[in-house]
């Protein structure tokens, strides 16, 4: 309602309008025809005139000597005055002989003896043009008047060219009569023009006599194309308006006459009689307006609490459906770091008696003994992808190259993606390392094969393809760097466009409530800024989504990727150590391996019989100690208890809980993972007793 009550009044004005402007256009085309008419017809009888007077004159002199004629200059003086007397659109006739000097004249005699060869019109017979000759307008020299020449040309007794008949007509003659004809048109301009642009005289506001059209205006266009007479639509060259105009040719002469006018008049008019119209029925209008407008907005005030409503519910439902994610995820956190602390120590156990045996019995069971350390390393990357998928991984950055790390992605993503989809892994043997954490990495590419995969749910292909990317702008600092690009492209249902600025947004998805956190792609959006890169999506509807993860790239060098060699012997450290570490098991594996690398161990099973030592006085050379251990202190308040009392000591931590890592860590502590090598060993022992 609330539109109708607007829209069909303004329909009314429309259409009121529109033939209102085609009446007042037609009105116009008929005052400007009507206006032509009578102008051409005056320009036309006026020529008329001056082709009569020119041939009396032409008898006159055509065919006789030039001798004679300068004779009876007083009888063809008369001959002239009596025929220019009654002809108040005739300044002068003019005749000249052969050589441009006046024989005689129909205003003055006798004629002044002056030359006037150099003359526009003289010329141009001179040349032995024939025919009338109209002249471009010119002041004369005599009586400062402007005027248009007509002329003819004569011969002499000896049939050569003999002179000049030149009828002067005063451009202020068509320029009074253009000012009557106009009295009667307010609106109306009227010009009197030569072909070449060349304008004798005009009536307009404004006009000034020497006006010439310059090629470009549209009625010079169509004269110059051939055509006598038209009717159009131009801006007129007096006040840059646009006007309706017509024009026609005068006679066989290069003579038009134009009238035009302008249309903003009668537009005026009808703009004023809308305006009328207006006010009768803006009340009536403005009524039904504010009557539909406050039925819409209750209607909408209603829809909208609705919408409201349903928004929080969903944001409701979602915030709930996160908190239950987010705690699924701390406990399974917390069971995953149990085990993985109990799995560490017995992998540790299984990895410190292994590089016993090979130290003790070189040659026995070699490929038995390969075998078992190919377990161990497994089962070390099992727990940390365990640990990297319950969020319980620190980051531990490392120069990766990953033309041999990823691959093996392939066993970490075959199960979450199913058999009905296809996975295909390439990479580019030149692509060049990068600085980062194969664990976030690995996380970040499971959320994307778990989108993938919800994307796909009758099967499809996912393909994970990495390459040089070249210099590329973008991540923290925004500047161009060299990049390596990892591209992720599934065949699945594709992410409207609307939303693709919004994917990286912590809890944003487009799954069902119940079905996703939108925490998967925020995690990848995250762990690119943190390496200094950044990440891309490009999706489609109904064909799929790509996502480009841009990394810095480093120089080339050892990643540690290569196997390192099987060493058994090592260089004798010969520290004394104080071991404090509660399970037997590990103990009984650790002690002797750190006596083969040259170390006196003395070992306890708890952080207060470690204290009661240190108190006798004993000062081993490092303290090792296991952080999870039973009693009033565990290893890292043991190291505290340490520093605090005797701050010379050394003391290096052990752990199986991967999250106490960084902890430990910026407590100052030296902290070494479990289950480590005896290289690690060796290494980390040698660089804290140092």
């Amino acid at each position: 309602m609330a539109l109708l009550s607007v829209a069909v009044p303004l329909a009314i004005y429309a259409i009121f309008g529109v033939v209102g402007f085609l009446r007042a256009t037609e009105e116009t085309d008929a005052r400007v025809s009507r206006s032509l008419r009578v102008a051409h017809e005056h320009a036309s009888k006026v020529m008329a005139t001056s082709e009569a007077v020119a041939e009396k004159a032409f008898s006159l002199v055509n065919g006789k000597n030039p001798q004679d004629l300068r004779s009876i200059e007083a009888f063809l003086h008369e001959e002239l005055r009596k025929r220019s007397v009654d002809q108040p659109q005739i300044q002068s006739i003019l005749i000249l002989d052969a050589q441009g000097r006046p024989l005689a004249s129909s205003r003055l005699f006798p004629f002044p003896r002056v030359d006037l060869s150099d003359g526009e019109y003289f010329q141009h017979h001179l040349q032995g043009r024939t025919g009338p000759h109209l002249s471009r307008p010119i002041v004369t020299r005599t009586s400062n008047e402007r005027v248009l020449n007509v002329s003819v040309p004569f011969e002499d007794h000896a049939g050569k060219f003999g002179g000049v008949i030149n009828v002067a007509l005063l451009t202020s003659y068509f320029h009074d009569f253009y000012g009557d004809l106009v009295a009667d048109e307010p609106n109306l301009a009227v010009t009197l023009f030569r072909g070449d642009g060349e304008v004798y005289t005009r009536w307009a506001q404004g006009a000034t006599p020497s006006d010439k059209l310059q090629p470009d205006v549209p009625v010079i266009q169509r004269v110059q194309a051939g055509e006598d007479s038209a009717r159009l639509r131009g801006i007129s060259s007096i006040d840059q308006q646009e006007r309706i105009i017509a024009y026609r040719k005068v006679g066989d002469y290069p003579l038009y006459v134009a009238t035009a006018m302008r249309l903003n008049v009668p537009l005026r008019e009808l703009f004023q009689q809308l305006a009328l119209l207006f006010a009768m029925g803006a009340l009536p209008v403005a009524a039904l307006v504010v009557t539909a407008r406050t039925a819409l907005r209750s209607a909408r005030a209603a829809h909208n609490t609705l919408q409201e409503l349903e928004r929080e519910t969903e944001s409701r439902q979602r915030a709930e459906e996160a908190l239950r994610q987010a705690q699924k995820l701390e406990a399974l956190g917390r069971l995953t770091g149990g085990v993985a602390h109990d799995f560490n120590n017995a992998l540790m156990v299984i990895s410190n008696n292994l590089h016993l045996l090979k130290r003790t019995v070189p040659q026995a069971g070699l490929r038995q003994i390969d075998s078992i350390a190919r377990a161990v390393k497994s089962a070390t990357n099992l727990t940390r992808q365990l640990l990297a998928f319950s969020r319980r991984q620190p980051l531990v950055a490392e120069y990766v190259q990953l033309q041999h790390k990823l691959p093996a992605i392939q066993d970490l993503l075959v199960p979450v993606m199913g058999s009905r989809v296809q996975l295909d892994v390439q990479v580019d043997p030149s692509t060049a390392p990068v600085f980062l954490d194969m664990s976030e990495l690995e996380l970040a590419l499971l959320n994307l094969g778990i989108n993938a995969r919800d994307a796909m749910p009758m099967g499809g292909a996912l393909s994970i393809h990495v390459r040089n990317a070249g210099r590329q702008r973008g991540g923290a600092q925004d500047q161009e760097t060299e990049m390596v690009v990892i591209e992720v492209s599934d065949t699945g249902s594709g992410i409207a466009p609307d939303d693709l600025d919004k994917v990286f947004e912590p809890f944003f998805t487009t799954k069902p409530v119940g079905q996703g956190t939108g925490l998967g792609l925020s995690q990848v959006y995250g762990f690119c800024q943190g390496v200094g890169g950044y990440a891309h999506i490009a999706s489609e509807l109904g064909k799929g989504t790509r996502i480009s993860l841009y990394l810095p790239s480093t120089a080339p060098r050892a990643t540690g990727d290569e196997p390192a060699a099987d060493t058994t012997t090592f260089k004798p450290l010969g520290m004394s150590l104080l071991v404090v570490e509660d399970n037997d098991e590990v103990a009984e594996s650790l002690v002797p391996l750190l006596q083969s690398l040259g170390c006196t161990v003395t070992r306890v099973d708890r952080a207060d019989k470690a204290i009661d030592l240190l108190d006798e006085g004993q000062r081993p050379d490092l303290v090792l100690t296991d952080v999870m251990m039973p009693g009033a202190l565990n290893g890292e308040g043991l190291a505290r208890h340490i520093r605090e009392t005797w701050p010379a000591q050394r003391v290096l931590l052990m752990t199986g809980y991967a999250e106490q890592l960084a902890r430990i860590s910026q407590l100052g502590f030296d902290v070494l993972p479990k289950p480590c090598t005896p290289q690690m060993l060796h290494a980390a022992i040698g660089k804290a007793g140092a």
